[in-house]
């Protein structure tokens, strides 16, 4: 990672997509062709998990299945799985305005699989992802029995007693095969998509959360790896304390890992885990990478997340154990917040980046860390004007105190109309090693096209481009910007 390189930050739900949120389409592969013309080297998604009801793919129902929205029933046409008449009808229901047209396409997709006799690929998928495919399998059929947690389920079923288990896979096999079907697809569709940039010189960044949802297949399969009561009911909770973003903290809501259980299973769960990961990505951003070294306790129940301890973790043992068993892995550790000496020594013992937020560089002083004339050259990092957690650019600007003003006038000359580019310009001159832009900032959007504000739950996860087409001047200034700032491709 010692190149200098560029690229764009634009989950897969934000892309424009005729059948309802972005996904695996068309759009995606138009995406990367722009990526290319404008001279981009890296493309920064969320993670592709299911997300939860308030749509935040970083509170999943699985750490590994993929979200089914993302389907794209042209690539299912192209792949035979659903004939010319088949897709013609969705799409006149689409003009008509028929809902879930998607789960009709997974339909028609499964019927005409099942019918079929090779299944090679589709063994070799479920071999190859077994250490959950089945568990989650399971426990999405039982949620669609049982609405709610999993600490509703029946007793012998929550407790995962074998009999109970066989009963189900029985009771449910058609639900489990066709989910298993899904993922396959899902899996399929996204690498193509993935080969088609890494073809065309660009790397994907993905996203690892570093906690799970406690109503998850990973904790109800896992049970003996996470702080939970006899019930299965998380002990604690984690989260962070008040800080940048938020002053109550913020308050997860996820159980937090028995650590010394997973070092006695040589850390199976995380291998497999990150193994995922690298499998839909080139580069793994790992979230909350602190975490690693010590992580925020807060009793269960607790309103908010002011009051809590800092519990340690494992630090680098379980890195270790990922290297040695994941070849080739990359990753980018989220370091943002309060960062302790350990967690810069942790990084710096495997090379990692960091991540240097702009719109964090002119609320103090000329110290201040996020400022690029203080960026140290001697180490790695990945700058961005914002990220998913931030307000645009713009928005920022709009919003923010006299005093950053104040600060940002002394390095640059900029309004609310420039701001985002100037940002721009200034990220990429820095001399961190990765420049990545989120695509709201490329294109100077307000607070409107934020994408989550940390600490609430309604209206995040949902800005989504109507249509994406780059006017050729912008395409040509950030291909320029790219070459003069020596990140071309």
């Amino acid at each position: 990672m010692s190149e200098r390189l560029s690229g764009i930050l634009l989950h897969v739900s934000s892309l424009p997509c005729a059948w309802g949120k972005g996904g695996f389409g068309p759009e995606a592969f138009r995406f990367v062709d722009w990526l290319e013309r404008a001279g981009q080297s890296l493309w920064q998604i969320l993670p592709l998990n299911y997300p939860d009801p308030t749509g935040s793919p970083y509170t999943s129902p699985s750490a590994g299945a993929i979200d089914p929205g993302f389907v794209s029933p042209e690539m299912l046409a192209e792949d035979g799985l659903l004939s010319d008449a088949e897709l013609d009808t969705l799409v006149r229901e689409r003009e008509a305005g028929h809902p879930a047209l998607r789960e009709r396409a997974f339909a028609c997709a499964y019927d005409t699989w099942r019918g079929s006799n090779d299944r090679t690929d589709f063994d070799r998928f479920c071999r190859e992802h077994a250490s959950w495919l089945h568990d989650t399998a399971l426990f999405m059929t039982l949620r669609a029995q049982y609405p709610g947690t999993w600490y509703g389920f029946p007793e012998a079923l929550r407790d995962r007693r074998p009999e109970a288990l066989a009963a189900w896979e029985r009771t449910a096999e058609d639900a489990v095969l066709r989910f298993k079907f899904e993922q396959f697809i899902l899996f399929g569709q996204w690498k193509k998509i993935k080969d088609y940039a890494n073809a065309k010189g660009i790397r994907l960044i993905g996203d690892i959360p570093i906690f799970v949802s406690g109503d998850s297949a990973d904790v109800w399969s896992h049970r003996g790896l996470f702080k939970l009561d006899e019930q299965g009911v998380p002990r604690v909770w984690t989260g962070v304390p008040p800080d940048l973003f938020t002053r109550t903290g913020q308050l997860w809501a996820q159980p937090h890992y028995d650590w010394e259980a997973m070092k006695a299973d040589h850390y199976a769960w995380w291998v497999e885990r990150v193994r995922t990961g690298k499998v839909q990505a080139d580069i793994i951003r790992i979230d909350h990478f602190r975490g690693f070294c010590a992580a925020y306790e807060v009793p269960y129940g607790a309103p908010t997340a002011e009051h809590g301890n800092w519990v340690d973790g494992p630090r680098a043992d379980v890195f270790r154990v990922l290297h040695e068993r994941i070849p080739g892995l990359s990753i980018i550790a989220e370091d943002l917040g309060v960062i302790t000496p350990d967690v810069v020594e942790l990084r710096h013992q495997f090379r990692y980046p960091g991540m240097k937020i702009l719109q964090f560089a002119f609320n103090s002083d000329k110290e201040n860390t996020f400022l690029p004339e203080n960026f140290d050259p001697d180490d790695r990092f990945v700058v961005y004007t914002g990220t998913h957690d931030n307000d645009t650019v713009r928005g920022w600007y709009e919003h923010a105190t006299d005093e950053e003003k104040t600060m940002l006038a002394q390095v640059a000359d900029c309004d609310a109309s420039t701001v985002a580019w100037t940002l721009v310009d200034m990220a990429f001159h820095s001399n961190a090693h990765w420049a990545v832009i989120p695509l709201q900032d490329l294109f100077n959007l307000d607070s409107s096209a934020r994408m989550n504000v940390p600490g609430t739950i309604e209206n995040n996860w949902k800005w989504q481009l109507a249509s994406f087409d780059p006017p050729e001047s912008l395409t040509a200034a950030l291909r320029t910007l790219s070459l003069n700032s020596g990140r071309n491709r």
